[in-house]
């Protein structure tokens, strides 16, 4: 007899859920790591559309915002890669 969770895995696995599911994981975690580093204010000025080949696509509403993130870019980075297995994260683009 399986357990649930094992089926459950293979199920996400099977159709490519799993991904999405963890990609919807990465981008949360980011922006709790934004709120830590920068208070609330900055959610509301920063967006993230997608990750695709590692690489983080972020709207943002000013180049002032994009310069006060990219300062923090390498160490948030580092956390999200520290918290979830192998490397989800390799850069943060930023769209204007």
């Amino acid at each position: 007899m399986q357990h649930i969770k094992n089926i459950l895995n293979k199920h996400l696995k099977q159709t490519g859920l799993s991904k999405n599911i963890e990609t919807a994981l990465i981008i949360e975690e980011f922006l709790n790591f934004l709120e830590k580093e920068f208070g609330s204010i900055i959610l509301k000025k920063i967006k993230p559309l997608y990750i695709k080949n590692g690489i983080l696509s972020l709207a943002c509403v000013s180049p002032a915002v994009v310069q006060e993130v990219n300062f923090k870019k390498e160490f948030l980075i580092d956390k999200i890669n520290q918290k979830f297995r192998g490397e989800p994260l390799k850069d943060i683009k930023f769209i204007l």
